[in-house]
């Protein structure tokens, strides 16, 4: 089930408070230049500590003054970008560079910029042999960056390995590397989509404006494809109807960001796809009345609905809605030409087809499904063929995607997959449901998935294995995993993926560790965990504060090795589970332990139960005393991790700055200090909202106890589970209140959103809910303690 579905629960609080976090965190990047103290004594020595590493790093390899930069005199977009980058890094050591095309370069000190088959120079040092690059397929972002002579060679296989090429280059010179300058890659994972964390927001009418950058950032970590959630949703989202006029027409401010978005990422050799939710019927002044009757369809959806579990909805199979569909898709094509693609995910966040016993059109079309089904396999098949159809008549490469696994199974998914035409690929995880952040070593991928790859291979189109390595509603946004985000890159590597997508991706400000660590491991997912990621650490901390911080990964490692031995979903480190995520996103914090929990916690498994009742087992076990052993084994290794943290963050310096910093600020670098209790408030933050997630677990069990009590009019018993609720209300007040003084901390570390992960408005803010939910939990204390 997608993570929307549960949305019914949380409206409107949870997207209210997200919204205006999300607007603060841009006013925190707009006001980046007071971060850390504005542009201080701090600020500067950063600045100045970067220039003498640069210039010390080139001094080493002989590169000085009178140096040119030379591109094909035919070049592409992102060799042009390359220049530009490799321009603007030697201008940081005080080195001015001209781009000169090839045929005006005049000296011998060159940094010679391209590919074989369009730099002469380039095409007769692969002759000679001085240069390996003509066997990496121009499909891969290969690249050989090599000293020949008084020259400085980056080819690549295609132009954005002349890019990468460049980044290489540039992380050689700062890590102050000795020996010879040769370096060749080639990535092992062909596509590597991700987003950004904070265009989250899917109900957002608005995208933030994207600044460049944050598309030199994700190119830096080696992201070729921007496959971001929150820029998405219906198709009238982004284009105006000739169909159905009538309806609201797209903001034009949201259209041209967008566009500016879309234009700025392709400059940085990065696909831009947009996110598809459909069919889906906007109300027109709170009702349908303006839609023709004739393209409307009715809907029994597993969650919603009206007052007898209904809905209306765009009917797939009406010739009229058809053509409204058509119409919109080459329309969102042609208007948008710098997007790649779109990633089509429906049945969740208000797109439904027509129950067929509840449609006459759709009851003759569905021949197979059930005739109360909400997910008919037909006329899914009619959507994907219909929208990717139109889309290749208007551009026949325009890349169209299907992700909507999540709400078929078995014989019925088998049926869809080989029924469905028109999709350039397919998208799924290998629980063939909803994304997770790890794999555990039982692991077995689901009939689903191995379908869906075996699809790919029959029509010869990519599949895409999709993971959150970054960020996930589940977790608190840069949570720092790195040894799992390792493990699941090299177990994915062993189900033959080769292509990868993420839909919730990272905050670039953060230079979270998990994003430094998806970048290397999806270059090259064989090499060694322990070695690559003490070596991060001391880089990125320093030797003794990198040694704590080491050590609290290895008890992240134990906190999600716990659900080791489970061979399919559920477990809490999946997308909808909202009743066990330890992240603030999707309905924000947990809910106060009343009795009424026990309605929520129900609530929440039957609706993820009806939407995947094949997994009707695994959900079962999360009502058990045996789940809540496992959730409270996790939390202890969170409080372990989080001890650990907090010792790297007291121990890192406050004057050395960190050695991978791939999003640039006006400030420059952050502290190892700061930088420290940024990897630390995460993980705080997990620790206490996991323990407040055992405690829901811990209250439900009780609760349900209590009243088998009460049932068998066993009052000795009764009396017993009554005080033992009481007990654990009481010791809930002391977890919130911990919190609070978590969250107290947190606001007296400015800038907040860069040392924290929150803003000081998100703080605030749960401050306020958890001081609310205390005074819930007293009153409600004080009147158990009276009745019994």
């Amino acid at each position: 089930m997608g993570y929307n579905g549960m949305l019914k629960f949380y409206e409107p609080y949870g997207i209210r408070i997200h919204t205006r976090c999300f607007l603060w965190a841009l006013f925190m990047v707009v006001l980046g230049a007071y971060a850390y103290g504005g542009e201080d004594a701090s600020a500067k020595t950063s600045k100045s500590f970067e220039a003498s590493k640069i210039k010390a790093g080139l001094s080493k390899i002989g590169v000085g003054e009178s140096y040119e930069i030379v591109i094909a005199d035919e070049c592409d977009m992102v060799e042009n970008t390359a220049a530009e980058m490799m321009q603007r890094f030697l201008a940081k050591a005080s080195l001015p560079a001209r781009i000169v095309k090839e045929s005006q370069a005049t000296g011998d000190k060159r940094i010679l910029l391209g590919r074989e088959s369009n730099l002469k120079a380039i095409r007769a040092l692969g002759d000679s042999g001085e240069l390996s690059i003509r066997d990496v397929s121009a499909e891969d972002d290969g690249f050989h960056l090599k000293q020949i002579g008084k020259s400085i060679v980056i080819a690549g296989a295609n132009p954005r390995g002349v890019l990468y090429g460049v980044y290489a280059f540039e992380d050689f010179i700062r890590a102050g590397e000795k020996g010879k300058l040769d370096i060749k890659k080639v990535p092992y994972y062909r596509k590597r989509g991700s987003g950004l964390y904070y265009t989250y927001g899917i109900f957002n009418t608005q995208l933030a404006s994207f600044p460049e950058e944050n598309a030199a950032c994700l190119s830096r970590l080696g992201i070729n494809q921007m496959t971001d959630q929150g820029i998405g949703g219906h198709l009238s989202k982004f284009v105006k109807s000739d169909v159905f006029p009538f309806q609201t027409p797209p903001d034009p401010e949201y259209q041209r960001r967008l566009k500016e978005m879309a234009a700025t990422c392709k400059k940085y050799g990065i696909d831009v796809y947009l996110f598809l939710l459909e069919p889906a019927l906007e109300p027109v002044n709170g009702s349908f009345e303006q839609y023709p009757e004739e393209a409307l369809g009715t809907v029994r959806p597993p969650w919603g609905g009206d007052d007898k579990g209904m809905a209306r909805t765009l009917c797939v199979s009406s010739p009229l809605t058809q053509k409204y569909l058509k119409n919109m898709m080459r329309k969102l094509v042609r208007e948008y030409p710098d997007v790649k693609g779109v990633q089509l995910y429906n049945l969740d966040a208000g797109s439904w087809f027509c129950t067929p016993e509840l449609c006459e059109r759709c009851k003759r079309a569905c021949t197979d499904s059930p005739p109360d089904a909400f997910n008919p396999w037909e006329t899914q098949t009619e959507l994907v063929g219909l929208l990717a159809g139109a889309a290749h008549e208007e551009n026949p490469g325009f890349d169209f995607r299907f992700w909507s696994t999540v709400h078929y199974h078995g014989e019925i998914f088998d049926k869809l997959i080989h029924a469905m035409r028109g999709y350039d690929g397919l998208i799924c995880s290998w629980t063939g449901s909803d994304r997770s952040i790890m794999v555990p070593d039982a692991a077995e991928r689901t009939a689903t998935c191995v379908l869906s790859q075996e699809a790919c291979k029959q029509r010869d189109v990519p599949f895409y294995m999709i993971g959150e390595f970054n960020n996930l509603e589940m977790i608190p946004k840069s949570l720092p995993f790195p040894f799992h985000v390792c493990d699941a890159l090299q177990k994915f590597k062993k189900w033959d993926v080769k292509n990868l997508t993420e839909i919730f991706g990272l905050a670039p400000e953060h230079n979270s560790i998990n994003a430094l660590v998806t970048k290397e491991f999806e270059w090259n997912p064989d090499q060694d965990t322990k070695a690559f990621l003490t070596g991060l650490a001391h880089r990125q901390f320093g030797t003794a504060a990198g040694d704590h911080m080491y050590r609290a990964w290895e008890e992240m490692r134990k906190a999600f090795d716990v659900w080791n031995d489970v061979k399919s979903p559920p477990f809490p480190m999946n997308g909808s589970q909202n009743h066990v995520k330890m992240g603030l996103a999707i309905g924000d914090l947990p809910p106060a332990i009343t009795p009424n929990i026990v309605e929520y916690y129900d609530s929440m498994l039957d609706t993820l139960t009806r939407v995947e009742p094949w997994l009707a087992a695994g959900y079962e076990q999360q009502r058990t005393e045996a789940f809540l052993d496992k959730m409270l084994l996790m939390n202890k290794h969170f409080a372990r991790a989080a001890e650990l943290a907090k010792k790297a963050a007291d121990a890192a310096s406050s004057e050395a700055f960190i050695g991978l910093c791939y999003y640039e600020t006006p400030n420059g670098a952050p502290t190892q200090k700061q930088y420290a209790e940024l990897n630390y408030a995460p993980i705080a933050m997990a620790d206490i909202l996991c323990a407040q997630r055992c405690d829901i677990l811990r209250a439900y069990l009780a609760l349900k106890a209590l009243e088998t009590a009460r049932a068998a009019g066993d009052q000795e018993e009764t009396h017993k589970k009554e005080q033992q609720y009481q007990a654990l209300l009481r010791d809930d007040i002391a977890l919130q209140e911990r919190f609070c003084d978590l969250l107290t901390r947190f606001s007296k570390m400015p800038p907040c959103y860069t040392r924290t992960i929150l803003t000081e408005e998100e703080i605030a803010n749960h401050l306020a809910f958890t001081r609310a939910k205390i005074e819930e939990l007293k009153a409600h204390l004080v009147k158990a303690s009276t009745a019994s």
